[in-house]
């Protein structure tokens, strides 16, 4: 008996020394996105160069922390085509790339705008053709459909083609 109370006492001690050791961990991360996209490896930022070109999107910008799918979703500047018609134009807003294993299935969204007044474009295709040891990845669009969002109402989804580069930049 003796024996069963020290185990649960020592049991007791030990979880209460490991809360007070996270006591002070946010249960949420409020870091800035550079310091969010540090690499484990010598706490260097983890910088991407991602480029549209060559068609209805276009931008070029260096970028921390893109893209895991809960965020953070960086800044970016990106120019609209006039195949966008009342929504062509250049515009500051959020990006979310991600690449997914099964071909064809590249998505991108962008978005900008406050409420009431916010705008969503979402792209899913393209091929991919990954440089693994480079850590370069292109993705071209021909004729892709784009959904397009405003005030959370779908217009009519506009076709795309352009061609986007993720680079990852070596420090």
């Amino acid at each position: 008996m003796k024996s069963m109370v020290i185990a649960v006492l020592m049991l007791s001690m030990l979880l209460i020394l490991l809360s007070c050791r996270y006591e002070s961990q946010p249960t949420q991360n409020t870091l800035d996105i550079e310091t969010q996209s540090l690499s484990k490896k010598g706490g260097k930022p983890n910088p991407e160069l991602i480029i549209f070109e060559e068609g209805d999107l276009e931008g070029n910008q260096t970028v921390f922390g893109c893209c895991p799918n809960r965020g953070p979703f960086p800044e970016y500047t990106m120019t609209l085509s006039s195949a966008f018609e009342e929504i062509s134009g250049t515009y500051d807003g959020h990006i979310f790339t991600n690449f997914h294993r099964s071909p064809g299935d590249y998505p991108v969204k962008f978005w900008w705008g406050e409420v009431p007044n916010d705008y969503f474009l979402e792209i899913r295709g393209g091929e991919a053709n990954n440089d693994k040891r480079n850590k370069i990845l292109t993705v071209t669009f021909v004729d892709v459909p784009c959904e397009v969002w405003i005030n959370d109402k779908l217009t009519e989804p506009v076709d795309v083609s352009f061609t986007l580069t993720r680079a990852r930049i070596h420090w």
